[in-house]
């Protein structure tokens, strides 16, 4: 019984290599579209959720504690502030016009 939970550990290793390979491979050719400000909003997800793959099953953060799974909470929340705060700021501060701005 022990042989057979290997292979099946082994399979789903080589489905988690291969949809790593995939996502690497979608997000080479959404960059070479040239899609600008749409591709960073494309590959910003996928490259994220590639991340959390390889960190959560070749890392082997499943099988630790949940004190683990709430500090990994705490970093997404605190990446996805500090990625959107400046999109906030710029959006929603009173500016008043300068050189530098053209809005």
């Amino acid at each position: 019984m022990e042989h057979n939970s290997n292979t099946s550990e082994f399979k789903r290793d080589l489905l988690i290599y291969f949809g790593i390979i995939a996502l690497t491979g979608m997000i080479v050719g959404i960059s070479h579209l040239k899609l600008k400000t749409l591709g960073i909003f494309l590959i910003v997800p996928i490259a994220c959720a590639e991340a959390g793959v390889l960190a959560y099953y070749f890392m082997h953060l499943m099988t630790k504690k949940r004190t683990v799974h709430l500090l990994l909470l705490l970093t997404l929340i605190t990446f996805i502030t500090l990625l959107f705060w400046p999109a906030w700021d710029v959006a929603y501060s009173p500016r008043t016009p300068s050189e530098f701005t053209t809005f």
